[in-house]
């Protein structure tokens, strides 16, 4: 019953653009067949279940395999993968070594 929360891009989760997420790898990562809540703005006041979706695909890549990728960028609801790249940097500042773990529903 993994919960995920998201601060951006609300509008594309609600209507299908994105239909996944990129996240830092957990301590127990997500397995395809879990439940997923996806949730905009978790643990505030303003907190709101926007989906319940089952995870259908998921693997784990370095940072350097991810940022050139179209379709793991377009999936994200970016427009392309430079968007993408100046998000995470602003984000996350990963090293290419960093490993992400991508979760698709």
């Amino acid at each position: 019953m993994p919960l995920i929360g998201f601060t951006v891009m609300k509008s594309e989760i609600l209507n299908g653009q994105k239909r996944q997420t990129i996240r830092k790898l957990r301590k127990h990562p997500i397995k395809v067949g879990d439940t997923l809540y996806l949730y905009w703005h978790l643990r505030r006041k303003d907190c709101q279940l926007l989906k319940i979706a089952k995870c259908t695909e998921e693997f784990v890549k370095p940072w350097a395999m991810l940022r050139d990728s179209w379709d793991v960028a377009t999936r994200d609801g970016f427009k392309n993968p430079s968007e993408m790249q100046e998000w995470f940097m602003k984000k996350h500042n990963p090293d290419a070594d960093t490993l992400f773990q991508v979760i698709r529903w």
